[in-house]
This record gives C-alpha cells, structure tokens and sequence, in this order.
C-alpha cells in the first residue's frame, strides 16, 4: 500500500487533466458581468478561478476517497477506484482532499474580504455541495436529485459568483442579478445536465451495485436517453430566447446551429450507453456546445 502519493497517483485523483473546462464558466461571467453590468473586475475573476479550480480538485479526490469508502462491489474497489486500483493509502488521500480544501478556503477567504458576505453564503453553499456529493451517510450523489445539483452548481452557481465579484462595487446581490445570470446559463446548466445523466446511465449497473440510486436508475436507460434528448433540444436552441428577449446578443442565436451536428454526434450514446466506448462522445459534444456558447457570447459583447 502505497503512503505517499507520487504525482502520477495525484493526476488520477485530482482528474486535473478535466480543470482547463473551468476556464470557459469564468470568461462567461465576465462577459455577463460585461455585457449586462457594464463592468469587471480581472483580479476578483482571476482569484475566483484559482479558488475553484483547486476546490474542483479537492471534490475530485474526496469524490474518490468517500465512494471508495462507501462501495460495496469489490470489482468497483479494486479494479475501478483508483484507491484500489493502485493500492494508495486511504489515510492518504483524505489527507491530500483535506489540504486542497483548506488552499482552496484561503483563496476564498482573500476573495470574501475584497467582497462581502454574498460570497460568503455562496462560498458555503458550494462547499456543502462539494463535500456532502459523496460524504455523509446520504451522499448527494446517490440520489435522484445528483444530477441536478451538480448541473447548477457548475453551470450557474459558480457563473453567478463570478458575475458578482465584478458587480459587487455599484451593485447588490439582488434577484434580478441571479434571474438574468441564471436566464442566460440555462442553456449550459440544461446540456451540463444532460452530461450529468449520460455518465450516471453508463455507470448505472456500477451505481446500482454500490447503492447509488440516481436518477438514472428510476428512469431506466430508456427513459434517461429520451430525457436527454429532450434537454438536449432544450438547451441548445434556448439561446435563441435569449436573444429575442434581448438578454443575450445576437450572435449567441448563431450557437444553436450547433444542435444538428452534435445530435448527429450522439447518436451512437443514443443506441449503447457504455462509460468506455461511447460516452467520451457526451463530453466532447456537450463541451464543444459550452466552448461555442461562450464565445458567440464574447464575441456579441465586445466585438460588435
């Protein structure tokens, strides 16, 4: 049993190789921050990024640590979760999502006192997330509502923080703040969903034999491809709401074109949902759409 974690083990754990993702949630709410406000603050944005990209790698590693904790399929310990998979030390890991926690908190601690308590209440709601998605006799994660939880967490809830330290100077943290943010990520937080619910369908007889029973398991796999393809349709032609309430500009319409190609995309998840052979098409389809939003949005804001 491995004590100390050498780099290689730490990669797999952290999952570092899917953070570059959180750059596109930060240059979407500057560019809402922009766009709707009239204003951004760089440093608070920059600060902000440090703070979640490492909090992403803590969740990743309690992630790991609590489900490895939690499972009951010995196949799952021993050949899936890379605890078992390369005999690292339990003790070891906690202490690693313990330390990322804590470096993440201080960045955040720095990012509430430019602030204000807004960030505070926000900062503590994602963390309860971050930490209670796997931890906890009832862990989010093996329960119906993963999906959405994680859906909004990712797709608006760090997109409206993000909003709100370049605002906080000439404006509160009121409703019609978090409506608008939320108006204008609902396209992601709809196709975020619709990757959330494509990896627990390919994970779903992993789940279902260490006691996760996510929405995909009382919808069936069935069930679950046809609510996809419904968000899917959903959030990608949303965009063009957006525009014509003009909350968005209008280049952000042009993200919907995107809709046929990636459909075409998915299909071969439609027919097999399987984690290692089709569901790697799910996050580059969902990921070029979040890429391809973004910037129709940045593009709308301060080039036309």
């Amino acid at each position: 049993m491995r004590k100390v974690l050498q780099w290689q083990y730490v990669y797999r754990l952290t999952e570092i190789y899917t953070a570059p993702l959180n750059i596109v949630w930060f240059i979407l709410g500057g560019a809402i921050a922009y766009q709707q406000f009239g204003t951004i603050n760089l440093t608070n944005i920059l600060l902000c990024l440090i703070d979640v990209f490492i909090f992403d790698l803590a969740v990743n590693v309690s992630d790991n640590y609590f489900d490895f904790k939690h499972a009951a399929d010995q196949t799952y310990m021993e050949q899936t979760n890379p605890i078992g998979k390369y005999r690292l030390d339990p003790k070891a890991v906690g202490k690693l999502a313990v330390a990322l926690y804590i470096i993440s908190a201080i960045f955040g601690f720095f990012l509430v006192l430019r602030t204000g308590w807004p960030i505070l209440l926000l900062g503590i709601v994602g963390y309860a997330i971050g930490i209670f998605y796997t931890a906890g006799s009832h862990p989010i994660n093996a329960t119906p509502v993963s999906e959405t939880v994680v859906a909004l967490s990712i797709a608006y809830l760090i997109q409206l923080v993000c909003v709100y330290v370049s605002i906080y100077h000439a404006n509160q943290m009121t409703w019609k703040v978090a409506e608008v943010t939320f108006m204008l990520c609902l396209p992601l937080t709809l196709t975020f969903f619709v990757l959330q619910l494509a990896n627990d369908t390919s994970d779903l007889d992993e789940d279902i034999k260490n006691n996760r029973f996510t929405l995909a398991y009382y919808l069936g796999k069935s069930g679950s491809v046809r609510l996809m393809k419904l968000l899917m349709i959903s959030g990608m032609t949303f965009p063009l709401i957006t525009v014509f309430l003009r909350l968005a500009p209008w280049p952000v319409a042009l993200s919907t074109l995107l809709l046929p190609i990636l459909w075409k995309g998915m299909q071969p998840f439609f027919r097999v949902q399987d984690k290692q052979k089709t569901f790697l098409l799910t996050v580059k389809n969902m990921s070029l759409f979040f890429i391809v939003y973004t910037l129709c949005f940045v593009i709308g804001t301060w080039l036309i």
